[in-house]
């Protein structure tokens, strides 16, 4: 079978780093995703959604029948879609993944989740995780399922993992909070997490989700550091050169359910990444540059572009016999979450390899001792 749309127009793909979603790739690849394709047994892309049929929350809620057709495109197209500790396995090396492997994961547990999701991905068969924030369950708040909903999804094998008990982004100092007041305080929050899921579930452990997707090296060395294998919401596939402390996921939401962009997401591919300088995605820079060194790879690096939130295409800029490269907005972020996505085509030509890299602009300021 054949993609939604048998053809992909020339120079086209989805840059869901902000609303202003970016179509434009290298010119003159023809893109055409067979249903043959298949991705190596160490890779999966990872989906992540919030809310289901919920039409007033629009920055993430995917309307029903956008759902339904990213399902149904999943079914019809050959992709497996395998459970999150599937793929947490083979990042450890501990197990292999089949071709066009796809996790599907949930933030927050929403109520949504239980009324408009699971009924859908359970009628297909699809395993999925749903991140828990513990606070507002444990609060009763009606916007959230119940642990007993939670239950009972479990009966029919949905899993539930960590988002923290509060949802408090972690990267937030409170007034003149010190330095290690605030990495004790991430701490004991993520703790909380894992005891309450543990004590009304059996949670998938070893695995934590960034509330927002914010994070800052010094709290994903907290993650790191309770032995947690984390993902955050930027996007892109994952596979064995992907960075534990903050994997990639695809965001699926009303304005990023484009039928073709999902199609080109799905068959993406990672760009393996050896390592990022600087790392650290929290930054005062309005126009913070990085450098990413690559490794071996038969992506077509002749042919890589990068896009900034906001602004479209931005130049890239070789240092290194294609191995190294630098990348930075052409104007000014604002203040908040902003991201780069890179990409490449496949060897192939039919697939892209992915990269995003995600920048939180805080307002310049002396840290705490």
């Amino acid at each position: 079978m054949v993609p939604l749309r048998q053809f992909l127009p020339q120079s086209r793909i989805l840059h869901e780093a902000s609303s202003d979603a970016v179509k434009t790739v290298a010119a003159a690849i023809g893109l055409l995703i067979f249903s043959g394709v298949l991705f190596a047994a160490d890779e999966a892309v990872v989906l992540m959604y919030h809310r289901f049929g919920e039409d007033r929350y629009p920055s993430t809620n995917i309307r029903v029948e956008q759902l339904e057709a990213q399902l149904d495109y999943l079914v019809d197209n050959g992709f497996t879609v395998v459970p999150l500790a599937d793929v947490l396995a083979a990042i450890r090396g501990n197990g292999n993944l089949p071709d066009r492997a796809v996790a599907i994961t949930v933030d927050d547990a929403y109520r949504s989740v239980y009324t408009g999701g699971y009924p859908r991905f359970r009628q297909r068969g699809m395993p999925f995780t749903v991140f828990v924030a513990t606070d507002p369950v444990d609060g009763g708040q009606a916007d959230f399922m119940t642990w007993d909903q939670m239950r009972e999804m479990a009966e029919h094998g949905v899993t539930f993992a960590n988002h923290g008990a509060t949802h408090d982004s972690i990267i937030e100092r409170r007034g003149d909070e010190s330095r290690s007041a605030w990495l004790a305080r991430v701490r004991a929050d993520v703790a909380k997490g894992t005891r309450r899921l543990s004590e009304e579930l059996d949670p998938l452990e070893g695995v934590f989700a960034y509330p927002y997707g914010e994070y800052d090296e010094a709290t994903a060395g907290v993650i790191a550091d309770l032995g947690l294998i984390a993902f955050g919401q930027h996007s892109g596939a994952v596979g064995p050169m992907s960075d534990t402390r903050a994997l990639p996921r695809y965001p699926m939401a009303e304005a990023f359910a484009d039928p073709d962009d999902f199609a080109i997401k799905v068959a993406s591919r990672p760009l393996p990444v050896a390592s990022v300088s600087p790392w650290d995605p929290v930054t005062s820079s309005r126009r913070p540059r990085i450098e990413v060194t690559l490794a071996a790879t038969d992506a077509r690096l002749d042919r890589l572009a990068c896009f900034v939130s906001g602004q479209g295409a931005v130049a890239v800029e070789w240092l290194y016999e294609r191995r190294r490269f630098a990348v930075a907005p052409a104007k000014d972020l604002p203040e908040g979450r902003s991201r780069v996505n890179c990409t490449a085509p496949a060897a192939d030509g039919n697939r892209f390899h992915w990269f995003s890299h995600p920048w939180v602009v805080r307002p310049e300021a002396a840290p705490a001792p």
